[in-house]
């Protein structure tokens, strides 16, 4: 039982190894995209692609995955016992569903102006991890409306389980 779980917990690790690869790998195209020219030149004047923002989202992907290691890593531990506040609980979990939908929208956004405005024939543009974007963008957007439709349905429950 011990030997499965050290093995089960060594490729959860192993795979939060290549996730991070591949996080940093991204975030560095990010940085390059910057100085492209022929991704600047493709750039809208009105819509602009947030490499930026971009780059934060990378960023906050890794400390997630850092989070998520020392949880496993601390899985058994006392820590994972603590309890909390309740009221508390219910202000982090509106204010955290308001932050992923703004953040998960705001990404899916970026990453769709991406899709659209990149060149073809740029050589900075094309390489791998740009399709590490798109799939980023394409599962926000998916979080996107589930959140929506999450806050669309509770807001239908509160309003007819409202007493009159």
């Amino acid at each position: 039982m011990i030997y499965t779980m050290k093995v089960h917990i060594g490729l959860h690790l192993f795979l939060s190894l290549v996730s991070l690869y591949i996080l940093v790998n991204v975030y560095q195209y990010l940085g390059d995209l910057k100085q492209c020219s022929c991704f600047i030149e493709k750039q809208h004047p009105t819509y602009k692609i947030n490499i930026e923002f971009l780059q934060f989202y990378q960023i906050l992907e890794i400390l997630s995955l850092f989070i998520l290691i020392c949880f496993m890593i601390m899985y058994k531990s006392k820590w994972a016992q603590m309890g909390g506040n309740k009221m508390g609980m219910k202000f982090f979990l509106l204010v955290s569903s308001l932050l992923f939908l703004f953040l998960t929208g705001y990404v899916s956004y970026n990453s769709l102006l991406m899709y659209f405005m990149s060149k073809k024939d740029c050589f900075c543009v094309n390489k791998w991890q740009k399709y590490i974007v798109y799939i980023q963008g394409v599962f926000n957007s998916i979080y996107f409306l589930r959140l929506i439709f999450l806050f669309v349905f509770i807001c239908m429950l509160v309003a007819f389980n409202v007493k009159k």
